[in-house]
């Protein structure tokens, strides 16, 4: 049930190092505003009752996309869904995640809401999670201690939980750049419903040596586990050998099996087994072409 929003103080810290003064300030009646697609709705339900918000989308410092010489794409957590879906950089580096950014909700949450609140948000069912986590990507975090950095397959401890303290901010997320002969993609099934939230999402990165057998392959799952997680034992089947169809189809067993669905459990691994099998499929047949045609 909505209701109307509580009284609360609106701040505009001037620079990051402020907002984080202010988190402390503050402490558990603050929470960080950016584009607020997730946050508002949890103030209108009462899920969430701060008495401060520390507004941070006006802050250029943490609104930005950029790539690295050696492929190393970094992004401000203010980048919006829509802008990363449409940014040629991501397009060009990590297609991937353009896919995943363009399926985020509806039109205007893409237009509004930002990677960094999707991410901190550590919904299950969020789109993005699966996809970093097979890239491998790195967020950085700021607090009053200072800096640090924390792989994406360690951020998220379980439903809406992360690492983050309550005086932290994510103030990077660095997506390190693929190697050569290496493609990527992003598998997803929708529930019917007006935001056709994700009912199981693979993140597939697939790497092939010279000679045609893996190299490395990553496999992301979303919305079918407590949060975003690798299938390692699918992984660790398929690096290292020349895998055919049969060899494939057993990996994507193997992955529906490390799924923990909460719900409608039997239908979402099977759908796992369909995705993780057509994305490491595709992966490796693209990748093959490619490395045909180079050869030419």
């Amino acid at each position: 049930m909505f209701r109307l929003l509580r009284p609360f103080e609106y701040l505009e810290p001037s620079c990051v190092a402020e907002a984080v003064e202010m988190l402390v300030r503050y402490g558990e009646k603050a929470r960080i505003f950016a584009g607020g697609t997730d946050l508002v709705i949890s103030m209108k339900k009462r899920q969430i009752v701060p008495d401060y918000l520390i507004a941070i989308g006006h802050l250029s410092e943490l609104d930005f996309i950029e790539a690295e010489p050696n492929g190393t794409l970094r992004l401000g957590p203010l980048a919006t869904h829509a802008r990363l879906a449409a940014s040629p950089l991501v397009w060009q580096r990590f297609p991937m995640l353009a896919t995943a950014c363009n399926e985020v909700g509806t039109p205007q949450v893409r237009n509004m809401g930002t990677i960094g609140g999707n991410v901190c948000k550590a919904g299950p069912s969020q789109d993005t999670p699966p996809v970093l986590v097979s890239l491998e990507a790195k967020l950085h975090l700021v607090g009053p201690s200072g800096k640090r950095t924390v792989p994406m397959d360690q951020f998220c401890t379980g439903p809406f939980c992360t690492v983050l303290a309550q005086d932290e901010l994510v103030v990077e997320i660095e997506i390190p750049p693929l190697p050569p002969r290496s493609a990527g993609c992003y598998k997803w099934i929708t529930k019917i419903t007006a935001t056709d939230e994700t009912l199981a999402g693979a993140g597939v990165v697939v790497v092939l040596k010279e000679d045609g057998s893996f190299e490395d392959v990553r496999i992301g799952l979303g919305s079918v586990a407590p949060m975003a997680i690798r299938a390692r034992r699918a992984e660790s089947l398929l690096r290292g050998t020349w895998p055919e169809a049969a060899q494939i189809a057993e990996a994507a067993q193997i992955a529906s099996e490390e799924a923990e669905p909460r719900s409608r459990a039997a239908y979402r691994r099977r759908m796992v087994q369909v995705l993780v099998n057509e994305g490491v499929t595709e992966m490796q047949r693209q990748i093959a072409a490619s490395m045909q045609e180079a050869g030419r």
